[in-house]
């Protein structure tokens, strides 16, 4: 009998691949980022043991991921890939009329997306091995493939996380502070990388890109307080949403906020019918609504 794959096993190809990620979200930065913030001292991004799933050294200049925390995200990557591509192959099938309600739940059913959060959903308690009957991440996939797309938008949530690990170490940041103080160094955390990714990137494509790939790493951080609970030395994640959520400024017809719509409301209420909404931004911002009803603070 074959032995279960390790989440490290799985992760271990992405991992090298992550440690460029905060580099490739927003690529016209990148020499900014290089010069301002890393500077000359050398920073790490390395494996992890602890069960914080992602978090920084600062005086080392160190970040450390959990293989559990690296699986958990790329198993949403996986399901957010696929809602995204379920809901935009149904529209083009169908001519999709905006003022019906397109249902997703089936296709979810039929491709165990269940399955794939609901692990997600265990390694925030521990790690474990990788269900015999859930896809692995594909290393070095054929570009254009959707296992080369799935790939894509775990390391685009993953540069959202890494920034805010980054922005700890440029902040320097102190641990063992009175909570409100981390609180605080958390929201400064969040909103660096939320600008980092989003400032300079225009109003086309690649900001709706940007947008759903934030989304995603927000969707992580509500599954995350769902399975453990809100502690005292982080912002609830509604709140973290909101303060993201500002900083989007996305049009009516957004993509991105689309998209960001369908995965919230495929992994955290799947079971709310929605209303028929003119706009994504109209249906985001009823989406928006929903989680302040159910992560209330």
């Amino acid at each position: 009998m074959m032995a279960s794959t390790t989440t490290g096993a799985a992760m271990e190809w992405l991992f090298k691949m992550a440690q460029r990620a905060p580099m490739n979200i927003a690529p016209e930065r990148q020499d900014e980022l290089a010069s301002e913030i890393f500077g000359a001292e050398k920073w790490t991004i390395s494996w992890s043991d602890q069960p914080a799933n992602f978090f920084a050294v600062p005086q080392d200049k160190a970040i450390y991921l959990t293989a559990a925390g690296q699986a958990s995200l790329w198993c949403l990557a996986y399901t957010a890939f696929h809602v995204m591509d379920i809901a935009s192959r149904s529209q083009r099938a169908t001519d999709f009329d905006r003022q019906s309600v397109l249902d997703i739940g089936e296709y979810c059913a039929a491709l165990h997306l269940g399955e794939y959060i609901a692990f997600a959903r265990s390694l925030f308690h521990a790690d474990r091995p990788w269900p015999d009957n859930l896809e692995t991440p594909l290393e070095s996939p054929k570009e254009d493939s959707n296992e080369w797309r799935i790939n894509n938008v775990y390391l685009g949530a993953l540069s959202w996380i890494l920034l805010h690990e980054v922005a700890h170490v440029y902040h320097e940041d102190q641990k063992f502070v009175p909570d409100s103080l981390r609180i605080r160094q958390e929201y400064l955390a969040d909103g660096f990388a939320t600008k980092w990714i989003l400032d300079n990137a225009g109003k086309g494509l690649r900001r709706e890109f940007r947008i759903l790939m934030i989304a995603v790493a927000l969707t992580w951080l509500f599954l995350n307080e769902s399975e453990l609970g809100r502690g005292n030395t982080h912002p609830a994640a509604i709140l973290r949403f909101r303060e993201a959520a500002e900083q989007f400024k996305a049009g009516s017809r957004s993509a991105g906020l689309e998209n960001a719509t369908y995965l919230l409301k495929a992994v955290l209420d799947p079971e709310t019918a929605a209303p028929a909404h003119e706009t994504p931004l109209e249906a985001f911002e009823w989406m928006s609504m929903r989680l302040e009803s159910l992560f209330p603070v």
